[in-house]
């Protein structure tokens, strides 16, 4: 159990190293999906929400980890 954990770990450290990173790519991904598939919207839409997805991801992040250092001055 403890090797597949690793490996989970490993792969989680590879593709993202951060959650909300992780899963705004799969949410974009999934989104991305059903709007261009079921929904039959122009391909520059499902453009504009997966980047609107991603950079929304990148912000908060970002957002997350200014308020998480302390000021040096």
């Amino acid at each position: 159990m403890n090797r597949v954990l690793g490996a989970l770990k490993a792969t989680y450290n590879f593709f993202s190293g951060d959650a909300i990173l992780l899963g705004a790519a799969v949410l974009a991904f999934a989104v991305g999906w059903l709007l261009a598939h079921p929904l039959n919207a122009p391909d520059a839409v499902v453009a504009v929400v997966f980047v609107a997805i991603i950079v929304a991801s990148l912000f908060v992040t970002l957002r997350r980890e200014i308020a998480g250092r302390p000021r040096q001055r």
